[in-house]
């Protein structure tokens, strides 16, 4: 129970903090893309089909090894495409930034 006060201080603070940064930066969307692409398309895509291929270690010559591979290898190249495109839109993006730009 002695906890909950800074708990909840510290708390409203990260999320004000976070809300305040999130407002500051008209092209947050583009940011939220490059995290997609080196979070989300990695752990939901590549990592499963790689750990199968390692641990149950299927035929080289069986259809699983070679669609996961293909899965990983096609993901990993999408993931590059998608970090690259987002950069290149938080680039456009920032010739015309204004600080609060959406309020």
């Amino acid at each position: 129970m002695r906890n909950v006060v800074p708990r909840l201080i510290s708390r409203s603070l990260s999320v004000i903090t976070a809300t305040l940064f999130g407002a500051m930066l008209p092209f947050f969307g583009d940011i939220m893309a490059l995290f997609g692409a080196f979070g989300f398309i990695p752990l939901d895509f590549i990592l499963p089909a790689v750990f199968y291929n390692v641990a149950f270690k299927p035929s080289k010559r069986g259809a699983i090894f070679w669609v996961n591979t293909t899965i990983a290898v096609i993901s990993s190249m999408l993931a590059g495409i998608g970090a690259v495109a987002s950069v290149r839109q938080m680039i456009r993006d920032a010739k015309t930034y204004n600080l609060f730009a959406n309020m």
